[in-house]
């Protein structure tokens, strides 16, 4: 590693895809905090409410091939530029949407805003990965990612600041409530569109370093081509099906909590779950910040076995369902998942350089796909039998996970 890397420009660099994380972390627990409150205020059913999240996370899918292929044509920057790009465009159209009250056009302008997310996640992640040392591409992606979880707090408490208490339709007070509601929100994504409008600036005018091996010329090669070769490789294959597992028992776990801690702790409140829910979401990003400096020391791949086997066993307890001392176990299990899916990231990019990892890191990023769907086939599990065979599940796929930490991440 050059020298070059580390001067004020690479420094700079760093710092402004940094931020990057922060922003798509708020925009995306944004939209989980925006689901009750709309489906209340636009006079909706809660299944159609859930489209925000069909909208969101199916804009991972759709994008990141082409955000790939964007990056292996002109490099990472002209990536990035495009998501903030998409990003801000997504984030102004929530302003005829919440004016004229529609709710399809705001699911159009979470899926630009996401198609604007994904596209950043698709460069950011393997250039903060790659823009370094290679044994520590994880601790990179780690400690980038810990500020992802802080806009995932961020942005339901600035939300739930804005909006005040939510009131039924019928009720009085509920129309002044949702002028507060859609003022609210236009308010926060009209912020996010300046605030992306000045990195976007930032990232026109300063000059990018690029990682080592980084082939930012024109690749003649077709994405099946590379895509083969790609799937080639035993550990990336695997990690591929390691991050759509994980993150949709990420994101199951955070749906189901509120519902779970009322039915086994006796006498809590929908209110109380939710204020226990962002308790969950601190353990999440703790987790995440004290755990990231151990990967200088210890390797990440066995800090990802030992974490999952460590979630494994206490999403078991949660299935036994043992009151109060199970949704403890709920809670804490947080602080260990939290490290999951960077870690699994960058795992399965080790030893995959230049164009392959762009488009490497499109399909790890497609597969966050994963947080549409597996939480639907949990939460249906869920409403046949019981909450306590779903968490059953929940154990059984962190143990693969754990097995790929200590087994399948090995380069072969």
């Amino acid at each position: 590693m050059t020298n070059t890397k580390y001067d004020k420009k690479a420094k700079i660099a760093i710092y402004l895809v940094t931020f990057l994380f922060f922003a798509w972390g708020l925009t995306m627990n944004l939209v989980n905090a925006l689901n009750t409150p709309m489906a209340n205020y636009m006079e909706i059913s809660q299944t159609k409410a859930s489209l925000l999240q069909l909208a969101y996370y199916g804009a991972y899918f759709f994008l990141a091939i082409p955000a790939s292929i964007v990056a292996r044509k002109f490099g990472y920057k002209v990536g990035m530029m495009m998501g903030l790009l998409l990003f801000i465009i997504g984030a102004v159209l929530t302003m005829p949407a919440t004016y004229t009250m529609s709710y399809g056009l705001f699911l159009f302008a979470m899926f630009v805003t996401a198609s604007g997310a994904a596209t950043l996640e698709t460069n950011c992640n393997p250039y903060i990965t790659k823009l370094g040392d290679p044994k520590k591409e994880s601790f990179r992606l780690n400690l980038a990612q810990s500020f992802n979880g802080v806009g995932n707090i961020v942005g339901p408490f600035i939300l739930g600041s804005l909006i005040g208490e939510t009131i039924a339709p019928g009720q009085s007070g509920f129309e002044v409530a949702k002028s507060e509601f859609l003022t609210g929100t236009r308010t926060i994504y009209i912020g996010i569109a300046i605030a992306i409008a000045i990195v976007f600036l930032f990232f026109f005018f300063i000059k990018l370093p690029s990682p080592d091996n980084d082939d930012e010329q024109v690749s003649n090669e077709s994405t099946p081509v590379v895509l083969k070769r790609l799937f080639n490789v035993k550990h990336f294959r695997l990690g591929v099906i390691a991050a759509f597992i994980f993150i949709g028992l990420q994101v199951v776990g955070m749906s189901l909590f509120s519902s779970y801690a009322m039915e086994f702790w006796k006498g809590m409140s929908a209110g109380t779950a939710t204020k226990y829910l962002s308790i969950v979401s601190l353990l999440f990003t703790v987790g995440r910040f004290i755990t990231t400096p151990l990967m200088n020391k210890v390797s990440p791949n066995k800090i990802l076995g030992i974490y999952m086997t460590i979630s494994a066993i206490l999403m078991g307890v949660v299935s036994l369902g043992f009151g109060k001392f199970s949704v403890i176990a709920f809670m804490v299990a947080y602080l260990f998942i939290s490290i999951g899916f960077p870690t699994i990231y960058s795992l399965s990019l080790v030893g995959i350089k230049g164009n392959d990892a762009k488009t490497g890191a499109s399909l790890l990023t497609m597969s966050i796909v994963g947080a549409a769907l597996i939480p639907v086939l949990i939460s249906a599990i869920g409403d046949k039998l019981s909450l306590q065979v779903a968490m059953a599940i929940t154990a059984v796929g962190f143990i693969y996970c754990a097995w790929y930490g200590f087994v399948g991440s090995k380069r072969r």
